[in-house]
């Protein structure tokens, strides 16, 4: 599902404010990435390069933590465990591939030590978190993506662009710049950003139907279609 915006040419990739829970996954990255040892996992294993024929044939599922980097910031992940699941998977794929008594094996040792080490600490301050947020929170659902594309429809076009600007700051993933415009991958945008943004858009039509908005651009009909 999603929606796209008509805008000039131009700009670069759309990077914007994490949430709390990712940012303190990508300072954990960081500072693996910092390490020493890290050399090795920076990057893909280019084992056409290092003429190794049956890596592929082996490691199925190949991780480093320069593409869990870019997830971060493409908001692939929904959650912190994704996250985890995807470093664990680097050191995984190393001990699989490398011999115990080999460097590379010892050094992914050393760092998945490091690893659960520091995200342990974060996953109880953000269960403690949750657990205050709960009642305030609730999982999304199609019917709920589906709302919030119907109340997209009914922003003015100004509405339009404060939301866009909403979602660059909390969720730039969800957006895709391209030669026509930028279009709003609905699907893509997490639970709590998404309860957010259909507040904003309720708030935005209900000030619209009382006509005590200010705003008076065209209909968002006429600004956006369906890929």
């Amino acid at each position: 599902m999603s929606m796209t915006r008509k805008k000039k040419r131009g700009g670069s990739r759309l990077k914007g404010k994490l949430s709390d829970s990712m940012q303190g996954c990508l300072d954990i990255l960081k500072n693996l990435q910092s390490r020493q040892e890290a050399g090795p996992f920076l990057e893909p294993v280019d084992w056409k390069r290092f003429d190794l024929p049956n890596y592929p044939l082996i490691i199925k599922r190949p991780m480093d933590l320069g593409t869990i980097e870019r997830r971060i910031f493409d908001c692939f992940y929904a959650t912190s465990d994704e996250f985890a699941e995807d470093v664990r998977l680097v050191w995984a794929n190393a001990q699989k591939y490398n011999r115990p008594e080999s460097d590379i094996y010892r050094m992914s040792e050393t760092l998945s030590k490091v690893f659960d080490k520091r995200y342990g600490k974060l996953s109880k301050l953000y269960t403690k978190k949750s657990r205050k947020k709960s009642q305030h929170q609730r999982e999304i659902g199609r019917k709920d993506r589906l709302q919030f594309k119907d109340l997209m429809m009914q922003l003015s076009g100004e509405q339009l662009s404060a939301l866009v600007g909403n979602l660059r700051e909390q969720c730039p993933g969800a957006l895709n710049k391209d030669s026509e415009g930028i279009e709003v991958q609905i699907d893509r945008i997490d639970s709590a950003t998404l309860l957010d943004q259909l507040q904003f858009c309720r708030e935005c039509v209900k000030r619209n139907r009382q006509g005590r908005s200010s705003l008076q651009q065209g209909p968002a009909s006429k600004r956006f279609k369906h890929r």
